[in-house]
């Protein structure tokens, strides 16, 4: 794949549904015996990558609301219009919702010969089905199709298929679609002095900056009159945050704050909500520093791996309590169940999902943690998030970009001071976000110096090698990599 300053992913799928694994799917109303409703219940429940067609059963109608210019690449049918298709191809097209056809409620289309073919849309590839249409495919050929949902047919519940086994539908794939953009621009990372700028890029969200004490007002009340619902929830720990959106059209988590210190403030300069106090965060884009943005580019590496440029959170603990065998094991770690569960889940969309790559992890044992080989005498585990080893971060590591204190300084956001996170104040210790200073500690994966011990980085950029393992206030800067 070409590499450059924009990246834009699309996955293709390729799914081949033979007729007896999709028409339970797609029919609706026929008499049915139990076998093949139990077919048919067990193909709804499939997800949308695994069907060639797409037919929804609760969801709201994605085509509500939108007018027809959205709707059908070649041929839009109105209500109680009637097309016949007796040949000839189409080829080519693409909309929103029908990449060739849309057919609204109470219009019939019926394919009896020809071909639907290399159509896109987000919605059914070739066909889309209102709820009340009817689609008749007696015969032909819809192939080479393309879509989000449904790449061949995307159904709304209520629309009336019927396929025969004369029609040839096959070789259409589903598409996911991520924009992972590598900045042109770099970003200063540790200590502005420190002469570390590397490329970046947004992916993801998570609570980050707090909205201010005229708009957490603003908030509150409207949570308290209107009962939204969440569309997202961000469990730390065993606190929530749940996400709603507001009028604004933007997202914000709302939950009860818990900051280390209350002399602490926020980017904004206010000072941090009390303990147990109502606090909103808005959900903006996660930005992370690509470690390897040479090798990737130059094509050594086929993965970039990136690292969040603030601490997220804080309130994680490596491990729950230091007598267990194997407490400081990044394979027992509660640090890195929640990184692979609850971050993950909440943080990335599904379609981010499909691209964050299953890495295999190395990983030390106590005591050893600063040389070469640290990276292989533990026990090594495959996760989608992890954090960087003390090896990778340390000084006389001469392949991390981590090769000063200076450049491994890093600042918290206004929700990792809501959980707990430490924040060192002081002017010596200074980053892009906090250029007065403002750094804290955060996490690796490395077992420490004693079996009760985990290694982390402190608010001087110093590798530290005895952190206990119940500890709540690091940081967490989590990282993935990326198959794109």
């Amino acid at each position: 794949m070409k590499k450059g300053s924009k990246i834009v992913l699309s996955i293709a799928l390729t799914i081949i549904c033979t007729l007896g694994l999709c028409l339970p799917f797609l029919w609706e109303g026929n008499n049915k015996s139990g076998t093949d409703n139990q077919e048919k219940q067990e193909s709804v429940n499939k997800t949308r990558y695994e069907a060639n067609y797409y037919a929804t059963a609760d969801e709201k109608s994605p085509a509500q609301g939108k007018s027809a210019s959205y709707k059908g690449g070649s041929i839009f049918l109105e209500s109680d219009s009637t097309f016949t298709m007796l040949g000839g191809t189409i080829q080519n097209h693409s909309n929103t919702y029908g990449g060739a056809i849309y057919i609204s409620d109470g219009a019939t289309f019926t394919m009896r010969a020809g071909t639907i073919s290399n159509c896109k849309s987000r919605y059914g590839g070739a066909i889309y089905v209102e709820s009340g249409g009817i689609c008749n495919i007696y015969g032909g050929t819809i192939t080479g199709n393309s879509a989000n949902y449904g790449p061949s047919i995307y159904a709304e519940a209520g629309a009336n298929i019927t396929i025969s086994d004369d029609a040839v539908i096959d070789n259409n794939t589903v598409i996911i679609e991520t924009n992972v953009s590598i900045s042109t621009d770099t970003i200063a990372v540790g200590d502005l002095r420190a002469d570390l700028n590397v490329y970046y890029v947004d992916f993801g969200s998570y609570p980050q900056w707090y909205v201010g004490s005229d708009m957490n007002t603003t908030l509150e009340s409207w949570y308290g009159t209107n009962s939204p619902t969440s569309v997202n929830t961000y469990v730390v720990r065993q606190r929530t945050w749940e996400a709603y959106e507001y009028t604004d059209g933007n997202v914000y988590a709302r939950g009860l704050s818990l900051p280390n210190n209350t002399s602490y403030t926020y980017l904004n300069g206010e000072k941090v909500i009390a303990s147990g106090s109502a606090v909103w965060f808005k959900v903006e884009p996660i930005r992370w520093i690509i470690l390897n943005y040479e090798a990737y580019t130059t094509g050594s590496e086929s993965e970039l791996e990136i690292m969040s440029y603030l601490a997220l959170t804080g309130d994680i603990r490596f491990y729950p309590n230091t007598s267990d065998t194997g407490c400081n094991e990044w394979v027992n770690s509660e640090l890195r169940t929640w990184l692979n569960s609850s971050f993950y889940t909440s943080a990335f969309t599904s379609d981010e999902q499909q691209i964050i790559s299953t890495t295999s992890i190395g990983n030390n044992i106590t005591g050893n943690f600063n040389t070469s080989t640290s990276n292989t005498t533990g026990v090594a585990t495959e996760d989608k998030v992890y954090c960087l080893s003390y090896w990778d971060l340390d000084n006389s590591n001469s392949a991390s970009i981590f090769n000063t204190n200076p450049k491994k300084l890093c600042s918290p956001t206004d929700f990792a001071l809501g959980n707990y996170c430490y924040k060192k104040t002081s002017t010596s210790y200074v980053t892009a976000t906090y250029p007065s200073g403002g750094t804290c500690y955060y996490w690796t994966r490395s077992a420490g110096a004693l079996v009760s011990c985990a290694c982390g980085v402190n608010y001087l950029g110093v590798n530290n090698n005895s952190d206990t393992v119940t500890s709540n206030n690091l940081g967490v800067r989590p990282v993935l990599r990326l198959s794109i």
